[in-house]
C-alpha cells in the first residue's frame, strides 16, 4: 500500500513500506489534550491484522508536546529504528489544545521533511474513537454518539459520530456546557470532556453513558489513519483543526 498525506482534491502519495521488510512502521502523535499531556506510540502493521503497538508513552504536563522529540528519539533507539525507518506518522489534528496541536503537528511535519520521506496522515479525535463508540453494547439504542473534547471554560467541542461507519464524522462544533439539554434516548459519550457532559446531561434529566476512553490510544489513531489512506475517510489538511480562534492576538501597532 502506498502512503502519503492527501489534501483536498489530491490523490494519496508517498512511499510504500521499505522494500526489504514486509511490515509498515507507524508513529502516532497526540497533543490534543492539554490536561492529560502529549502521547506518542510506535506500531507495526503487516497489512492485514490491526496495527501492533510496540511502545506507547504519555508525557504529562501542559508542556508535554514540547518534550516529545527527545523522548521519541529514545523510544526509536530502543526499537532499533531511526526516524528514516518510519513509513507513516499519524497525528491527531484536533479538536483540542492550541499549544499541543501546534507542537505535535510541527513535529510531524519536521519528520515528514526528513530523509525517509514518510507519509503524514492527520485524523480527528472523533475519527479515532468512532469505532469504539459504535461497538458499544448500548450503541443500538442510543439516540446520539458524541465524542466530546475540552475547550475553554464552560465549553466543549462536539464531534457527532454517525451510527453508519460509511458516513464521515462531521467537523466539530463548540457548545456551551451549561446550555446542553437532555435528548430522547441514550447519549453515548467518549472523549476527555465525557464526564463533564454526562454530569450536565444527567442533571437535565437525560440518560448519558460514558462509553469510550478519554482519548484514543496509538492503535486507534493508526487505524483511523489507515482508513484515511484507503479512502474510507475524506481528505483532511495536516494542520491544527481549530474550532475557536486562538486567544492570542497580534500586538497593536505602536503609537507614533
Amino acid at each position: 500500500m502506498a502512503f502519503g498525506h492527501r489534501a483536498a482534491g489530491e490523490e494519496p502519495t508517498g512511499r510504500t513500506a521499505s522494500a526489504d521488510r514486509s511490515e509498515t512502521r507507524i508513529l502516532t502523535l497526540d497533543g490534543a489534550s492539554a490536561a492529560a499531556g502529549a502521547r506518542f506510540a510506535l506500531l507495526r502493521w503487516d497489512g492485514r491484522d490491526p496495527p501492533e503497538t510496540l511502545a506507547e508513552r504519555t508525557v504529562p504536563g501542559r508542556d508535554g508536546a514540547e518534550r516529545l522529540p527527545a523522548l521519541l528519539a529514545d523510544a526509536l533507539r530502543a526499537q532499533g529504528w531511526g526516524a528514516g525507518d518510519l513509513d507513516m506518522v499519524a497525528v491527531v489534528a484536533g479538536p483540542g489544545s492550541f499549544t499541543g496541536l501546534r507542537a505535535t503537528l510541527a513535529l510531524a511535519h519536521g519528520l515528514r521533511l526528513g530523509p525517509g520521506g514518510m507519509a503524514l496522515v492527520p485524523v480527528t479525535v472523533g475519527e479515532a474513537l468512532a469505532p469504539e463508540l459504535r461497538a458499544h453494547p448500548e450503541a443500538g439504542r442510543a439516540s446520539r454518539l458524541w465524542c466530546v473534547s475540552r475547550a475553554r471554560i464552560d465549553r466543549v467541542f462536539v464531534e457527532e459520530v454517525p451510527a453508519d461507519p460509511a458516513v464521515p464524522v462531521p467537523p466539530p462544533v463548540a457548545q456551551m456546557l451549561s446550555a446542553l439539554s437532555a435528548s430522547a434516548g441514550v447519549l453515548l459519550l467518549a472523549g476527555d470532556a465525557a464526564a463533564a457532559v454526562a454530569a450536565r446531561i444527567s442533571a437535565a434529566g437525560g440518560v448519558p453513558i460514558v462509553a469510550g476512553p478519554e482519548r484514543p490510544d496509538g492503535a486507534a489513531i493508526a487505524a483511523a489513519a489507515l482508513r484515511r489512506v484507503a479512502g474510507d475517510l475524506p481528505p483532511l489538511a495536516a494542520q491544527p483543526l481549530y474550532v475557536d480562534p486562538p486567544e492570542a492576538r497580534p500586538a497593536a501597532p505602536a503609537a507614533r
